[in-house]
């Protein structure tokens, strides 16, 4: 699988001290586009498992207040190649530091939102494998406003 630059930069922020981290947009919202492209004839696995799962964690984690806006897209037009998404998920994190993983209150709580929703852990589990088998890739893109 291919890594795009931006999947890139998100993994080096997340992996930086906490320093770096929170001089980073952490003081305040930051939006995060995550992309995925799904393998031809998966589609239906992939959206009932991602509304299922992944999708209702970001609304609790929004009922919750760490943030303040989740938009899930499909393209109405078809496009090429590896150029192709078929699912854009856009997130605003209240806090930035929430949005490159190194927000600690809010990593607890979405622990806690897991395993409150999704008790039976091997199930949850189970279902992600399956969303992830028909994942062709997956990339994010954390945004910052223009200047």
């Amino acid at each position: 699988m291919r890594f795009p630059p931006a999947l890139i930069l998100l993994a080096s922020l997340s992996a930086a001290p906490a320093t770096a981290q929170t001089a980073a947009p952490a003081d305040g919202p930051l939006k995060v586009e995550n992309y995925y492209r799904v393998k031809w004839g998966g589609m239906g696995q992939f959206l009932t498992t991602y509304h299922k799962q992944h999708e209702a964690l970001l609304r609790e984690m929004m009922r919750q207040g760490y943030i303040s806006e989740v938009t899930v897209e499909m393209p109405f037009t078809h496009m090429g190649g590896s150029t192709r998404w078929d699912v854009r998920t856009t997130i605003v994190y209240k806090h930035g530091a929430d949005g490159v993983g190194a927000g600690e209150a809010y990593k607890a709580a979405m622990a806690a939102a897991k395993a409150r929703m999704f008790p039976d852990k091997a199930a949850f589990d189970a279902e992600e494998a399956k969303r992830m088998a028909v994942t062709e890739d997956h990339w994010d893109v954390v945004l910052e406003p223009a200047p």
